[in-house]
Parts: C-alpha cells; structure tokens; sequence
C-alpha cells in the first residue's frame, strides 16, 4: 500500500482505516488496489471503505453494519522530517502559538508539557466544532486534507451520529464516522469536560481526501471553498433590514440606557422563571464591546432610516458617545483612555472588564484606542461622503491619536498590542489588536490628504500581512490569552479594502482576498444541528463565524466586514465572496428572530454576543437546569455589529 501511494502521491506515505472493538482500535485490511478502486474491508464485510479517484485526490464512503458499537477512522499521513502545519478550523492552527499562550487553557496540538491539560500531540473533534468538517496539514510546500459529513444516519436507530476530525503529530490528518473528543471535551478556556462521544452500528458516511501540490497553506482555502460547495445552506428569514434596524434602535433605547448610570448597559436574565432583562454592567468601554460600536451605527441609522429630532430622547446619540471618547484622550500616553467613567471603586480609566483576565492591566489596549478611532473615522467619512458635516474635535482626536501610534510604530510596521498610560511607549509588541489601526490610517490620509497616514499604513499592511498569510492571526481581545482568532483578521480586511480601494495597487487586492479567505476558515458554510434550545429547531449556523480557538462560540463580529466582501467580490468578479457575505447577513437576520419567542426572553431587536453551533461552551442552564445553546445576556456590542453591518447595506443601497 505505501509503495502504491508512493508512486501516485510522492508526499503520502502511508493511508490507515482503523475500527475500534472493546476499546482497541484495529486495522481494516487493504483487499483491492486499482487505478479506478482502492478498497478496505473486514473479512466478514462489516465495515468498509471504498475511494475512488477525483482529480484532486479521492472521494470516499465508510459503511458499518456491526454487531457491536464502534468508531471508523480513515487516516492520511505525509511525509516530511518536520511536523506539518495542521489546520481543524476553529479549532486548531498548528500549535495554537503553545509558546506565547497559558498552556492549559486551551487545545495544543503539541509534544511540550507532557501532562497539562489540552497540550497533547493527538486531537480529535466532533466534526461540527470545525466551520468546514475538514482537517487539513501543509508540509514542504504541499497540502493535504480530509473530510466528512459531519452527521450520519444511524439507521436502524433512526437517529443522527456525529462524526469526528483529528490530527496528530507528525503528519496525520483524519476523519472518524462516529467520533471521540480527545484528548478532552474542550467547553471554553480552563474547563476540560467529561470525554464524550458516539458510536455506530448501521451507518454510512462520505467524504473528499485532498493531495494539492505546490501551493503550501493557501491551498488550505481551495479546500474550504470545494466544501463549501458541497456544504452550502442559508438561513431564512423574515424582517427588512429597515425594520431590523429600526428595532435595533429602539430596543437599545428602551432596554439599555439606564437613567442612574447615565450609560448603556448589558442586560441579562434567567429564563423561564425569569425572563425579565436586569441591567448588569454599564458600558463604559470606548471601543471594542464599547460605546464606539453603538455610535457608528447610530448615527448611520439617523441619516438612512430618517429618525425624527429627539428620537433618542434622555438616551444618548451617537453624535454624544463620540463626544464622550473625544473627551477621553490622554495627554500623558497620547492615547483615548480605555473607558470614559471607572467601572470599579479603583477609580481606573484604562482597565476595563477584561482585567479579570490578567493579560492586559494598568495599560491602554489597541483594540479599545484602535476599534474607537476606527468607528470615529468611519463616521466621518460616511457623514463627509454625503456632503454633511462632522464635528471637527473628533477628527482632531482622532489624529492626535494616530500621530502617536505613528511615533510609536516599529520598523517592520507593528503598531503593538498595549501601551503606558503614562507615557507614550509600547509596554507589549506580541499580538494583532493594533492592526485596527491599519484602516485608521487610510480614512484618516483620505480625510486630509496627509502622506504620513497612507506610509504608515502601508507599513503596518506589510507586517500584519505575514500572519495572515501564514494562518495565523492571534492576540486580539484581552480575555484569551493570546489565542489563534478570527477577531484580529477583520481589521486586516477592513484595511486592505480601504488600501486597495485608495491606491489601486494590486497586492491590497491580493491580501484583501486572502484576508477574506481567513476569514473563511472560521465561518461556517453549512447548517450545524445543534442539540439544546434555542438552537435546536430552525436555526442555521451557515454565515456565523467563531471568535477564536479560546472561545468555541460563533459570535456577531464578523458581519461587520460582510461589505468588504462584497467589495471584493465585485473587484475581483468572484460571486464566491458576495455568497459568503450575503450567508452572513442571512445569518444575523435569523438570530434576531429568536426573540423572544425561541429565546425565552428579549424582544425583536436584541441578540446575544454568543451561539452555539456544536458542544463547545454550552455552559449557560436554563432556572430549571436544562442546558441552553446561546447565553442569556443582550451584550450592547453584539447588537451593535449587527446593526453596523445592517447599516453598511443600506447604505451600499442608497449609493445604487
């Protein structure tokens, strides 16, 4: 067999099928090599496994009808001196960075510290913990990947079965009709579960085995695009993007401003008992899960949806919230302060909720100062662009503030991750949040025609431009301790669209895509089937987008660049890319049809900031106990991104 493989696949050594009986995995023979056929089959034809040649690679059908309770795997292992890069997307991006980050907090595909939790060299994943049930792994150039629907028919049952992914060092990727979470269940940062899994009697499986030569990790995006082809289903909904927005509007204003705080707050509840929303934390943040991220779309809203004078009435307005950041700037660092009241008896200005993290503390956070003067910006420019004025001071702010970001900037273009509140300095370089400060830097050389904005933004491209390329953006938000995410990437597409869009120059069009197809490694492309409410029964998972491999949620952030995805699918003439984005708008218009009658709580307007599309972080427990896919808090900058990104539509349509 690995002479065989040998000659038509020169980087594949080897190709395993495996069952498992009383707790011991056995091999299934190899009966039949053909060019046409490669079969694997027990003895008695209980199990098999047939591929059949495609040009890519191979197309496979697992089939089990046993007497006993089991698992199949099929394995693909390259050659290769050096571990391989694997990729279960969600979920795993070589290491996870093992040695930048906590170890323990969260899966390490890795052979260092023997012994801690989630660092093992062998994973395995319920198939839907991945946004395309794929484990994929690139070495010397060359790429290879596996997948598998992620449910099975257990016929005689009449039930589905979870399949499973899983990757192992050196260079073994592989799928399991039924599957195991191992080496643990990975629930959310710092809690391991129960080992958990499923089994098969009479069921059958298909799947894609990838051999792309020559192409190194990008070839990882040719796959996820081929599955989502065979994958693809779109949520449904109802609503107008007026009437969503409008609703958005009005529940922010109802429900969220607390008089006593003079602040909007997050709200939470306990259904069923307790289905009322209590104000539970003001939100003081500037950017990020801040009040920059109502402002922007509030003041969009005014002009496209035509809301009345006083419509916020004692609530603030957007144009007010703006006010309140420009009032934060510091002159001491040169920077926004991180919140514009203390959220505690401390009396802090710059350590938000996130400090119970331990990672960013008694510091400014780019994210916050980069997110903020993003959202400012892009205001003003959206307000400019109508022949309407903006507020002189936030321009300035804003400036001041990319001014020292500038001073500051390394030579290789990194922006930094956290800075002194006392002087203007760098106290951490080692993450991605700065790269909000990418797109700042093209809206502000756009609104004043000053060249050092468009320099320091093409420096700040050719910096973060490398870890996206190679796979691996990290350390965005301030509570994941530097993990793999999806957050950071957002900034870098926002940036590219607005470089290309400035300059014209082809290479920001290149990295636009690639940003775009990052993205699309943690953007799920089909319907997962999740088993708990409010999930459970109509919803679609396809157009949601996991935040990181810390926190195995899908949340709404990445709706915010669904309009530079359509950019790029009209600069580009690829409809792939305008299908992704238009999955993303029917995606969040779904979610905010859940309340309150799925949810159990809320009204039509307000979403959640989490959703649960598999088994990872169901943690949240209806008052009588049962297990609930989403949580049962109305977080503002959930409900804000959405809005934003409603906004963003509207306004491409006012353009038409």
């Amino acid at each position: 067999m690995r002479r065989k493989m040998k000659l038509l696949y020169p980087f594949i050594t080897e190709l395993t099928c495996t069952f498992q009986i009383d707790g011991k995995w056995e091999e299934i023979p190899c009966v039949k090599e053909s060019g046409e056929l490669i079969l694997f089959r027990l003895q008695d034809g209980s199990i098999s496994i047939s591929l059949t040649p495609v040009s890519f690679g191979w197309s496979f059908v697992m089939e089990a009808k046993t007497s006993f309770a089991t698992q199949v795997r099929l394995a693909v292992t390259m050659e290769g001196e050096l571990d391989a890069y694997h990729v279960i997307p969600c979920n795993i991006y070589g290491d996870n960075n093992i040695d930048r980050v906590k170890p323990g907090e969260f899966p390490s595909l890795t052979r260092k510290y023997k012994g801690t939790r989630f660092c093992s060299p062998f994973w395995e994943f319920r198939a839907d913990r991945a946004a395309v049930p794929v484990s994929m792994m690139c070495n010397g150039g060359n790429t290879v990947g596996i997948s598998i629907c992620p449910y099975s028919q257990e016929e005689e049952k009449q039930k589905n079965i979870h399949n499973g992914v899983f990757a192992a060092l050196p260079g073994t990727a592989g799928v399991s009709m039924g599957y195991e979470n191992l080496p643990a269940t990975f629930v959310d940062k710092g809690n391991a579960g129960e080992i958990t899994g499923e089994s098969v009697q009479n069921a059958k499986a298909e799947g894609l085995i990838y051999l792309l030569e020559g192409k190194e990790r990008m070839a990882m995006h040719d796959i996820v695009r081929m599955e989502y082809t065979k994958l693809h289903s779109r949520a449904e909904y109802k609503k107008s993007l007026q009437e969503a927005g409008a609703a958005i509007i009005r529940s922010c204003i109802d429900l969220n401003w607390n008089d006593e705080w003079q602040a909007y707050t997050d709200m939470s509840c306990c259904p069923p008992q307790k289905p009322d929303l209590k104000a539970w934390r003001p939100v003081y943040e500037i950017g990020w899960t801040g009040i920059a991220e109502l402002a922007c779309p509030f003041i969009m809203g005014e002009k496209l949806l035509g809301l009345p004078e006083n419509y916020f009435e004692k609530a603030r307005n957007g144009w007010e919230l703006f006010d309140q950041i420009a009032d934060a700037f510091h002159e001491e660092s040169g920077l926004l302060n991180d919140l514009v009241a203390p959220v505690d008896e401390s009396g802090s200005l710059v350590n938000g909720w996130w400090i119970w993290y331990h990672i960013a503390e008694d510091c400014h956070c780019a994210y916050n100062n980069g997110k903020a003067v993003h959202e400012m910006l892009k205001t003003a420019e959206f307000l400019h662009n109508r022949g309407e004025a903006y507020p002189e001071h936030w321009l300035s702010v804003c400036l001041k503030v990319l001014d020292t970001i500038i001073a500051l900037q390394r030579e290789d273009g990194n922006y930094g991750y956290t800075y002194s509140h006392n002087e203007k300095k760098v106290l951490d370089w080692d993450g991605f949040a700065g790269c909000w400060f990418l797109p700042c830097m093209v809206y502000a050389y756009r609104l004043t025609g000053e060249e050092k904005y468009l320099d320091s933004a093409r420096k700040a491209e050719t910096f973060y431009s490398k870890y996206v390329l190679d796979l691996n953006c990290y350390g965005t938000p301030m509570d994941t301790w530097k993990a793999v995410d999806e957050e950071g990437n957002l900034a870098f597409v926002r940036g590219t669209r607005l470089l290309y869009e400035t300059t014209g120059e082809k290479k920001y069009l290149e990295h636009l895509e690639a940003g775009a197809c990052y993205e699309y490694l943690w953007r799920y492309g089909y319907a997962s089937r999740p088993e708990n409410d409010p999930l459970k029964d109509g919803w679609n998972s396809c157009g949601g987008s996991i935040t990181s491999i810390s926190n195995p949620h899908i949340h709404p952030m990445g709706v915010i660049i669904d309009g530079d995805l359509r950019y790029l699918a009209a600069a580009t003439g690829d409809e792939y890319h305008r299908m992704r984005a238009d999955d993303s708008t029917a995606w969040m218009m779904q979610n905010l049809e859940l309340y309150p009658e799925k949810s159990g709580y809320g009204q039509y307007g307000i979403t959640s900031e989490r959703f649960c599309p598999s088994d990872g972080l169901v943690t949240e427990r209806y008052s009588d106990g049962h297990p609930y896919s989403s949580w049962f808090s109305f977080n503002l900058w959930a409900t804000a991104n959405v809005l934003e990104a409603i906004m963003d539509l509207l306004a491409e349509e006012e353009k038409e």
